[in-house]
């Protein structure tokens, strides 16, 4: 077909910023979402249009997030009604006869579909200034809107730009650190799958004293030196490397391009030098050594996962040396790792049972009752006292205990729920947490059951949480697993909620009772009108699909009484109880008036090798 026009659509005056808008809404090849095509669907009825899409424009292409009656996943930027419509984000653009327009080609999607003759679109605006894409309908014959029609079609763009806006909101609040504003690990891991060079340098850069100054001078202090530590890690970027925050005084740190010889001569010096600098904190002048540990890709490692296990490797030789640096040697046995050291000490505490259950209350928000309790592992080393689950729970997982150190929790679970029964209490559910191993053995499901059959079977005592990370590596089989647990009556909450892929699209396909909503969020709903915004979606959004919602990290009465307002179901967190001991939580509890049961289960009750993971700490 001969082209009319080869002219160029217009190119927008703040074209940088839009491209960067677009970028940040991470929305470009992704796979299509329901709630889109329910949109384009909605769009092409009321306009009666055969033709409709949600497409966004980059700096080259239109690419199609949803489309209906279009067999193209894209199509150029310069052949795209949707490139003029960008252009003008205040208003809808109509083309009531494409070859009466000497902008625009009717060969829009190829020599095989019908010229497209009819366009109308309307622009997805962001933020102020020109826009990331359209929704728009089209037809391959001539016509006209009504006002009504188009009306309809700027309240549906509308609706998908708030859509955006609040998916942006929530992608940026579970990818930052809170602290410090750096990307947090899931953050800084996408950043390193879009990034990795051929040769490049991981470190992991650990502030030695944090501890000590939290002691001598408070949290408050210690956060903010870490806030500028994170600020002197800014400013030794170059190029294209970037920093993240793993946890309270770690960081991790990626150089693709980075020669390691460079890194050596000229980098670790200028790092160590920058935040070996005093830290002036109010009235304080304080000072925190560092440890770096180096791995090189692709030597020590082709993964993420590989180079992260290498430089921490390398950062435990530095601490023992106290070196301010160390590159990973692979001639350096492995059992020097600090978790490994700690197997011999886990494997003793689990046959002396130095091992406890803590648990803390989840209480109903409508009338301060205790609905359930989660059970979180405690370990009371004989020397050291109370060990913090930060650094025993990674060690189980890597030793390879965490099953039987789960197995134990659940016993413990049980035996107190009976306990509290038999005492005539009223005993409330015990959720316990799960690990990915768990989730993908078996004998999960077997091992559960032998669990409550140690309670007459009665589902009543138990409860299990999952976090998104785990279910996201294989949805099929958590779908099978978790049908299963429900099943036998035991109700399944997600837990963390928002800290890992915080899909939404998967909340409707998987068996779950209960949405946890993870407390960096619940923390900033009085001070945040952004985050109050993201928890009131999480409700409305759980509540549509029959979910109860758990509010985790409640500290405060004025939280409390937001998320009363918001309507959600129970929360969980230090403003009613810190965990504590079974003797205790059994003070907090009502009697009820039932009859008085025979007798208490023994203490060995024997579970499979699927027990459920006591990670939360």
């Amino acid at each position: 077909m001969e082209i009319m026009a080869q002219i160029a659509p217009p190119v927008p005056p703040d074209e940088a910023e839009r491209l960067a808008d677009l970028e940040d809404l991470a929305i470009l090849d992704t796979e299509p979402e329901k709630e889109f095509d329910r949109l384009v669907q909605l769009a092409t009825t009321i306009c009666q249009a055969p033709i409709g899409a949600i497409t966004f424009i980059d700096s080259h292409r239109q690419w199609f997030k949803s489309r209906i009656g279009v067999e193209v996943a894209a199509t150029p930027r310069d052949l795209a009604f949707c490139a003029y419509t960008i252009a003008d984000s205040e208003r809808l653009l109509e083309v009531q006869d494409a070859e009466t327009d000497p902008r625009f080609v009717t060969n829009l999607f190829g020599p095989d579909f019908p010229p497209v003759r009819f366009y109308a679109g309307y622009p997805l605006q962001t933020r102020e200034g020109s826009a990331v894409g359209t929704l728009s309908v089209m037809d391959v014959v001539p016509r006209a809107l009504t006002a009504t029609q188009r009306e309809a079609l700027a309240k549906l763009a509308h609706t998908v730009s708030t859509h955006l806006t609040m998916r942006r909101e929530l992608r940026v609040a579970t990818q930052s650190d809170r602290l410090t504003g750096l990307p947090n690990w899931f953050h800084f891991e996408s950043q390193f799958d879009r990034c990795k060079a051929s040769r490049s340098v991981l470190v992991l850069v650990r502030l030695k004293t944090v501890g000590q100054i939290t002691s001598a001078h408070g949290f408050r202090s210690a956060d903010a030196m870490i806030k500028q530590a994170a600020q002197r890690l800014r400013s030794c970027l170059k190029d294209d490397a970037f920093v993240g925050r793993i946890k309270r005084g770690l960081f991790v740190m990626y150089f693709p391009g980075l020669d390691p010889e460079d890194f050596r001569k000229t980098t670790a010096a200028t790092l160590n030098a920058t935040l070996c600098e005093p830290y002036n904190i109010e009235a304080l002048t304080l000072v925190c050594p560092v440890h770096l540990g180096v791995a090189v890709h692709p030597d020590d490692g082709a993964k993420l996962d590989d180079l992260v296990t290498a430089a921490d490797g390398a950062l435990q030789v530095a601490i023992e040396r106290d070196e301010p640096y160390v590159f990973f040697d692979k001639a350096v046995d492995n059992q020097l790792s600090r978790h490994y050291r700690l197997e011999p000490q886990l494997r003793r505490g689990l046959r002396q049972n130095e091992f406890v259950n803590y648990y803390q209350p989840k209480v109903d928000l409508a009338t301060g009752a205790i609905v359930g309790v989660e059970a979180l592992i405690r370990w009371i080393h004989p020397e050291r006292g109370l060990v913090s689950p930060m650094e025993f729970v990674p060690a189980l997982e890597l030793t390879g205990l965490i099953a039987e150190a789960g197995g134990q929790v659940i016993q413990r679970a049980i035996s107190d729920w009976w306990k509290w029964r038999a005492a005539g209490l009223d005993a409330p559910r015990i959720a316990v947490n799960v690990a990915a191993e768990q989730l993908r053995g078996n004998n999960f499901v077997s091992g559960l059951q032998s669990a409550l059959a140690a309670v007459d079977g009665n589902p009543a005592a138990l409860s299990i949480e999952v976090t998104e990370s785990i279910l996201i590596t294989n949805m099929e089989r958590a779908i099978e697993i978790l049908s299963e647990v429900r099943s036998l009556g035991i109700p399944v909450a997600i837990d963390d909620f928002g800290t890992g892929y915080s899909s939404l699209a998967y909340l409707v396909t998987l068996p779950i009772d209960e949405l946890k909503v993870d407390q960096a969020f619940i923390r900033k709903i009085t001070t945040d009108p952004a985050y109050l915004g993201i928890v009131e979606t999480c409700i409305t959004l759980a509540h549509s699909l029959k979910l109860k919602v758990v509010a985790e990290g409640v500290e405060t009465q004025e939280q409390a009484r937001l998320l009363r307002e918001l309507e959600c179901d129970q929360a969980q967190g230090y403003l009613y109880s810190k965990p504590v001991p079974a003797d205790e939580l059994a003070r907090m509890l009502p009697l009820l008036a039932r009859p008085a049961v025979s007798a208490v289960p023994a203490a060995g009750l024997v579970l499979g090798p699927a027990a459920t993971r006591p990670v939360k700490s």
